[in-house]
C-alpha cells in the first residue's frame, strides 16, 4: 500500500509539472509570434520611408538633369570638340553639384559616347545597355534605372540611371547617363533607418544586387527578419532586415524571467527525486562505460592485427634494447623466408649499421637472392626506422618497401627519353623543315590532293615534334636539369611581345588579339624565353577555342603588389568538373570531338611548372556555356600572377 501511494503521488506530481511546462511553452510561443509581427511592421514602415526618400531624390536629380538635357537638345552631339568647348564646363558642374551621381556620359542616339567625365570611355558603344534601349523607347518617369552591373572602369558595383535628350518634336537625340554608387545608397540608409543594426539590400528583378550593406550577407539570412518592398518605376526592390536578437530582445527578457521562476519551482520539487536516483544512474553509467571500453579495446586489437599483417609494406618491431618482437607476413615475403624470426635475422645481417643509428633516417638494403630461392631476382629494399614512446621506454619499428620495380621503371623511362631525344627529335625536325620547304617552293605547282596530303603530313609532323619537345621538357623538370635564368623586364613588354608573336597565328584562325595594358612601369624577374613559351601556349589555346570573328583579350595590370597577366577567350569554356585536372600531365579532353582542339595534353602542365619556378602562379577562371551563367559570360580566363621585382617592391613600400 505505501508503495502504491508513492507511485500515485509521483505520477500526479509528474503530470502537474508537465502541464505547467506545456502552459509556459504556449505562452512563450504566443509572445514570440507577437514580437516577430511587431518587428515586421516596423521594418515595413522603414522600407516604405526609404523608397519614398529614394524616389524623391531621383525626382530632384531629374529636375536638375532636365535643365542640362534641354541645353544639349539643340546641339549636334557628333561635334565632340565643340561639345566639350560649349558644354563641358556645365556638364562637369552638373556632376559636382548633383549629389546622387559621381560620373556621367553623354551618348548619341546610336549608342556612341560623345562626352564623359571619366577617362577611357569616349568612343565606346553602349547601345546594348538596357538603360540606353529603355530611354530610346521612351519608358520611365523622365528617367530610366538600368540593371546593376560591375563598372569596368572603377571596378565597383553601380546602378545606371539615364535621362533622354529630346528634340522639340519629342524624338530622342541621345542619352545623358550616370550611375548610382554604393555611397549614395549608404547615405540614404543612414538618413532613414531607425536602428543602427538595420541592414539594406537593393536588388533588381532578376536578383542582381545593386547595393548590400553590412549585415545583409547571405550567410546571415537565417538569423535575420526581413521585409521586401518594390520601388515603383525603377525595377528595383528594397529588402530591409534586422537581426533576430535585436527584434526579440524584449521577448528574451520576459522569457528568461518566466522560465527562471518556473525552473526554480520545478527544481525544488524535483530535487528529492533526482537525489534518490543519482547514485543508481552513476553506477549504471560506470558499468556501461566499462563494457564499452572493453569492447573498443578488443575491436582495436583485432583491427590492428588485420592491418599489421596485410599492409603492403613489411614491418619489423623491436624493443628498446633491439630485441626482436614481431614482424608481418610482407616482411617475410621480402626476405624470402617463412618465419618471423628468420626475417629479423636476415634483416640484421643486411642492415648497414646499428638500429639506433638508423632512427629517423632512410637507408637501402639489397637482398641478392631473396633467401636463397632459385630463380628469384635480387631486390632493393628501402628501410625507414622510427620509434614510438611508451610508458616503459620506446619501441623501434622498421618499415620495409620493395623499390626494385621503381628503380627499373626510372631507368626504363630515362632510356626511353634518351631514345626519343636521339632517334625521333632530330629526324622529325629535319622532316618538318623539309616539308615546310617543299610547301613554300613547290606547293603552288602541286595537284590539290597532293597539296592536301603534304599539309596533313606537315601538321602531323609538327604535332609529333611538339609532343617530343614537351616530353623532353618534362624530363628536364623531373631531373632538375631545366635552366630558368631570371632577368628583370617590364611587365607590359611580356604581354606586348606575346601578342606581336602570335598575331599571325591568330589571323590564320580568323581570331583577333586585343591588348590592354595598365599605364605602369612595373618590372618582374622572369626568364624571357620561358615566359614567352608560357604566353604562346596560353594564347594559342585561347585562339584555337575562340569562334571565328571573336577576339582573345590579353591584359597586364598591377594588383596589390603583383603583376597580373590575363588571357581571356570567348570559347565554350571548361566544365567545372574538369577544371581541377586541366593542369595535370596528359590531361583528358574536356570537350567533345567536334569542339576539342588538337594537342599533347602537356602544355598547361608545363606552363604552370615554369610559372611556379619563376616565383608566380597560374590559375583558371572559366564558365562553361551549358552551365549556370554560361548563356551570358561563358569562356575561359588564364591568370598569371608574378611578384614585383625587388626594386619595385621597395618603391611600393615607400
Amino acid at each position: 500500500m505505501p508503495h502504491r501511494l508513492a507511485r500515485g503521488f509521483r505520477s500526479g506530481f509528474v503530470a502537474l509539472v508537465l502541464a505547467s511546462g506545456a502552459l509556459l511553452l504556449f505562452f512563450l510561443h504566443y509572445d514570440y509570434q507577437r514580437t516577430m509581427r511587431e518587428g515586421e511592421v516596423h521594418l515595413t514602415h522603414v522600407a516604405e520611408l526609404f523608397n519614398e526618400h529614394f524616389l524623391g531624390s531621383l525626382e530632384l536629380a531629374t529636375l536638375r538633369a532636365e535643365t542640362m538635357t534641354n541645353r544639349l537638345a539643340g546641339f549636334n552631339l557628333y561635334r565632340v570638340p565643340a561639345l566639350e568647348a560649349e558644354h563641358g564646363e556645365g556638364l562637369r558642374s552638373f556632376v559636382e553639384n548633383v549629389e546622387q551621381i559621381a560620373a556621367m556620359v553623354v551618348i548619341d542616339h546610336e549608342g556612341a559616347v560623345r562626352w564623359s567625365s571619366i577617362d577611357g570611355v569616349l568612343g565606346l558603344y553602349l547601345n546594348d545597355r538596357d538603360y540606353f534601349q529603355g530611354t530610346l523607347e521612351g519608358g520611365g518617369n523622365g528617367y530610366i534605372v538600368g540593371a546593376p552591373l560591375d563598372s569596368p572602369i572603377t571596378g565597383m558595383r553601380v546602378t545606371p540611371i539615364a535621362w533622354p535628350i529630346r528634340a522639340e518634336d519629342g524624338s530622342v537625340l541621345g542619352v545623358m547617363a550616370s550611375s548610382l554608387e554604393a555611397s549614395y545608397f549608404r547615405r540614404l540608409l543612414e538618413e532613414t533607418r531607425f536602428d543602427p543594426a538595420m541592414s539594406l539590400d537593393i536588388r533588381a528583378e532578376d536578383g542582381t544586387a545593386a547595393f548590400i550593406s553590412e549585415g545583409a550577407e547571405v550567410s546571415q539570412e537565417g538569423r535575420l527578419i526581413s521585409v521586401s518592398a518594390p520601388i515603383p518605376g525603377t525595377g528595383l526592390k528594397t529588402v530591409l532586415a534586422l537581426p533576430r536578437p535585436v527584434v526579440i530582445r524584449s521577448f528574451v527578457l520576459r522569457a528568461v524571467a518566466f522560465t527562471a521562476v518556473f525552473a526554480l519551482i520545478s527544481g525544488l520539487a524535483l530535487y528529492a527525486a533526482l537525489l534518490a536516483h543519482r547514485r543508481m544512474l552513476a553506477l549504471r553509467s560506470s558499468l556501461a562505460q566499462i563494457e564499452r571500453e572493453a569492447w573498443k579495446s578488443k575491436r582495436a586489437a583485432k583491427q590492428f592485427q588485420a592491418i599489421f599483417q596485410n599492409v603492403d609494406d613489411g614491418i619489423i618491431v623491436f624493443d628498446a634494447l633491439g630485441e626482436f618482437r614481431t614482424s608481418n607476413r610482407r616482411a617475410q615475403e621480402l626476405f624470402g623466408v617463412d618465419s618471423a624470426g628468420a626475417a629479423v635475422e636476415r634483416f640484421r645481417a643486411s642492415a648497414p649499421m646499428e638500429l639506433d643509428k638508423l632512427v629517423d633516417s632512410t637507408s637501402f638494403i639489397f637482398v641478392p637472392d631473396a633467401g636463397g630461392r632459385a630463380g628469384v631476382i635480387g631486390r632493393e629494399i628501402r628501410c625507414r626506422v622510427s620509434f614510438v614512446e611508451e610508458v616503459e621506454g620506446h619501441t623501434l619499428y622498421c618499415v620495409l618497401t620493395d623499390v626494385s620495380a621503381e628503380e627499373r621503371l626510372i631507368r626504363a623511362r630515362t632510356a626511353f627519353v634518351e631514345t626519343v631525344n636521339h632517334e625521333l627529335r632530330t629526324p622529325l625536325t629535319s622532316l618538318n623543315g623539309a616539308m615546310r620547304l617543299l610547301t613554300s617552293r613547290f606547293g603552288a605547282d602541286l595537284p590539290p590532293k597532293a597539296r592536301q596530303l603534304l599539309d596533313l603530313a606537315e601538321r602531323n609532323a609538327s604535332r609529333l615534334l611538339m609532343l617530343v619537345n614537351d616530353i623532353l621538357t618534362l624530363q628536364a623538370m623531373d631531373q632538375g636539369r631545366l635552366d630558368v635564368t631570371l632577368e628583370t623586364i617590364r611587365a607590359n613588354d611580356i604581354a606586348r611581345e606575346a601578342v606581336t608573336n602570335m598575331q599571325g597565328y591568330a589571323d590564320g584562325f580568323g581570331v583577333g588579339l586585343m591588348l590592354e595594358l595598365q599605364n605602369t612601369g612595373a618590372s618582374v624577374q622572369v626568364d624571357p624565353i620561358r615566359m614567352q613559351q608560357v604566353m604562346d601556349n596560353l594564347i594559342s589555346n585561347a585562339v584555337k577555342y575562340s569562334p571565328k570573328g571573336e577576339s582573345v583579350e590579353v591584359s597586364s595590370v598591377l594588383d596589390e603588389g603583383e603583376v597580373v597577366i590575363r588571357v581571356r577567350d570567348h570559347g565554350p569554356g571548361i566544365p567545372a568538373a574538369a577544371q581541377s585536372a586541366i593542369f595535370e600531365r596528359f590531361a583528358k579532353p574536356v570537350h567533345g570531338p567536334d569542339t576539342q582542339a588538337s594537342g599533347t595534353g602537356l602544355g598547361l602542365a608545363i606552363s604552370r611548372e615554369l610559372v611556379e619556378r619563376m616565383g608566380g602562379t597560374l590559375s583558371l577562371e572559366s564558365i562553361h556555356q551549358d552551365e549556370a551563367g554560361g548563356d551570358r559570360a561563358h569562356g575561359s580566363t588564364f591568370i598569371v600572377r608574378l611578384p614585383l621585382a625587388q626594386m619595385d617592391q621597395r618603391s611600393a613600400a615607400e
